[in-house]
């Protein structure tokens, strides 16, 4: 529960988004401003929790110890796909269309 609720959101998703602004030559503050969009208006950390709190209570739970490892990595391939979608789609939320128009 603490990687989905604490680390996840203050942790990994943040610098995920951080880099992607580095990689395109864009500001930093523009890479945490994408975060905070796709959480208010794209429901990112939702479907994150949709995705990983099962996915982990089925892999401590039900999958074997031998298995677990290749589970997660099969969650994770799909959960990029999200994740990728989601920060690349080209409608943002009023704060990105204000500043497009500007």
């Amino acid at each position: 529960l603490f990687d989905n609720f604490v680390s996840a959101p203050l942790l990994w998703l943040p610098p995920a988004y951080i880099i992607k602004s580095l990689l395109y030559d864009s500001p930093v503050q523009e890479g945490l401003l994408s975060y905070y969009e796709d959480v208010k208006y794209k429901n990112l950390l939702t479907k994150y929790w949709t995705i990983w709190v099962p996915a982990q209570s089925i892999s401590f739970t039900v999958v074997p110890d031998h298995l677990r490892v290749v589970f997660m990595a099969a969650i994770s391939f799909f959960w990029f796909i999200l994740l990728s979608t989601l920060s690349a789609s080209s409608e943002g939320g009023p704060i990105t269309e204000g500043r497009q128009q500007e």
